[in-house]
């Protein structure tokens, strides 16, 4: 059973950590900005999961970057494109309509003391 739950779980987080990544950059942020706000959010999220889903935004035109050189050490900032919030809007209604779904049928869970054991 546990293989089975971290399996859905793993799948879930992909699409939700698409979705998260977008909607925190309306404005300019680097990796690791990005990193604090997901795990502040309570989206636990590391290095090597991070930059290649930002690599695959970027090269799906959902997002650009650009290296900042002028500090202490090199950051490539990232930052949503036109494209990108066109996509994030069509993705967040698909992730509300989804949850609305979920919600729905739910309701018709007979046994609801082992939904709430289950939480």
């Amino acid at each position: 059973m546990k293989q089975v739950f971290e399996k859905f779980e793993i799948e879930m987080r992909r699409g939700v950590m698409q979705l998260a990544v977008i909607c925190l950059l309306d404005n300019e942020k680097y990796g690791y900005e990005i990193i604090k706000n997901l795990n502040e959010s309570g989206l636990k999220v590391e290095e090597g999961t991070l930059y290649p889903l930002l690599r695959r935004l970027e090269g799906d035109e959902l997002l650009t970057s650009r290296w900042e050189t002028g500090g202490p050490r090199p950051r490539k900032y990232y930052v949503i494109t036109d494209l990108g919030i066109e996509i994030r809007m069509s993705w967040l209604n698909t992730f509300k309509t989804l949850i609305d779904t979920v919600k729905q049928l739910e309701s018709n869970i007979q046994d609801k003391g082992a939904l709430n054991n289950a939480q």
